[in-house]
């Protein structure tokens, strides 16, 4: 029988196992730009790989508070319903629901508040940018991509 090495099992870990509620999101409602441009940006503040905050479980709490911060950013930034900010990383919208009070509560870290700040401004940012050019949200050519 064939012996799986140690890199193995952690590799396996850290992927979202067949059946589990993550995967099973994943394969039933694709996440959208707005979602893995939130958790890319939030993860990257956290020192985090962006798949660590969809994990299955709870995970160590730098995972788990960045999860929160994504789900707060999803729903007061980005303007999604709590249901629809908690179905990101496959949790209830009483979970999302939490996660907005526990981070209003630790933006009275003016720390914290700025890099959340800042956070919220380059996604607006760059979502207002993207919705600038109707020419590529329609698929049409566009002359933005020409040299």
């Amino acid at each position: 029988m064939p012996r799986i090495s140690e890199g193995e099992k952690d590799e396996m870990s850290r992927s979202p196992r067949l059946g589990s509620p993550v995967h099973s999101a994943l394969l039933n409602k694709p996440l959208s730009a707005v979602d893995w441009m939130a958790t890319g940006r939030v993860a990257l503040a956290f020192g985090l790989k962006p798949e660590e905050l969809h994990s299955a479980s709870r995970g160590y709490a730098k995972a788990a508070r960045a999860r929160q911060v994504s789900m707060y950013i999803l729903h007061v930034c980005m303007g999604m319903t709590l249901s629809q900010a908690a179905a990101a990383f496959g949790r209830d919208r009483t979970t999302a629901a939490h996660a907005c009070k526990v981070v209003e509560v630790l933006r009275e870290d003016p720390r914290f508040d700025a890099v959340l700040s800042e956070i919220e401004g380059q996604l607006s940012a760059s979502v207002a940018s993207a919705r600038m050019h109707p020419a590529i949200n329609a698929g049409g050519p566009s002359d933005v991509f020409t040299a």
